[in-house]
């Protein structure tokens, strides 16, 4: 008797079951995954927003510093640059200045030179000696100019003529002019007012005055304008040449004379030219 088995066959519902199954077990892992993946960019853009902006500012702030930086060099260099050029200008401005001011003087010079009764040689002075206490100036004409020693030197300064004072040495080129401000100096004077003669004797540079001496005590003289000239007979000196103004009369016990305290009306160290009185 031969045994005949019977196969099973798989109902369709299971199968239909188990294909749910797995496409809803799937759906449900899609959606997780899809949630994790939201939830990690979600905290990850949370967490790194922060740093994104402190960067973006960061770097914001770099750039801005960096420009605000170039701006700043570019403005310094401007700076350096107008303040150069100003510097330029003054000294043009300057110079200017000075070139007129000395063409006013050559102006005024040649217009005393030429009203001058005698002959002049002037000259522009190049040292005011070789110490502050030298009683002496130096100027630029010498030998070669004609000039010799004991010719008298007089300048232009303030509206008057008035003398400076004598030449003492004489070289090629140069000579060394002896002031008035000199002890070693004496000059035949007259005062302005009563016409009596002294001898005028300088004091010293740093004392910056000089005396008359030989004044008779009973001679009035107007203390602060009173004018002291050369004397007109004098042998070195063209007559007439104003030397200063008394500013002090001293009288001494036992003495038939009085001194007077002369302050130049040429100060030596305000003068850049002179005249050198060549011939009377």
């Amino acid at each position: 008797m031969v045994d005949v088995k019977t196969s099973k066959t798989v109902s369709p519902f299971l199968v239909y079951i188990i294909v749910l199954s797995i496409s809803i077990v799937f759906l449900i892992f899609t959606s997780i995954t899809q949630y994790v993946n939201m939830s990690i960019k979600f905290v990850g853009n949370t967490l790194l927003t922060p740093f994104i902006f402190i960067s973006k500012v960061a770097s914001q702030s770099i750039s801005f510093l960096g420009s605000s930086w170039e701006n700043f060099t570019k403005s310094q260099d401007k700076i350096a640059r107008l303040e150069r050029e100003n510097e330029e200008l003054r000294k043009k401005s300057a110079l200017v200045d000075y070139y007129e001011t000395e063409n006013k003087k050559l102006s005024i010079m040649l217009n005393v030179v030429q009203s001058l009764t005698y002959k002049v040689e002037v000259a522009n002075v190049i040292s005011s000696g070789f110490d502050s206490a030298e009683e002496t100036i130096i100027v630029d004409k010498g030998i070669v100019n004609g000039i010799v020693k004991n010719m008298p030197v007089i300048a232009y300064f303030g509206g008057n003529i008035a003398l400076v004072g004598i030449v003492r040495e004489v070289y090629l080129t140069s000579s060394v002019i002896e002031t008035i401000y000199s002890p070693n100096i004496n000059v035949g004077v007259m005062l302005e007012s009563s016409q009596e003669v002294g001898i005028l004797y300088g004091n010293g540079k740093l004392n910056g005055t000089a005396t008359v001496k030989f004044i008779p005590d009973n001679v009035s003289v107007r203390i602060g304008t009173e004018k002291v000239y050369t004397f007109s007979k004098s042998l070195n000196y063209p007559g007439g040449l104003l030397i200063g103004t008394v500013i002090l009369s001293k009288r001494r016990e036992r003495s038939s004379f009085q001194e007077l305290v002369v302050k130049p009306a040429i100060d030596t160290k305000n003068i850049s030219s002179v005249m050198i009185v060549k011939s009377r």
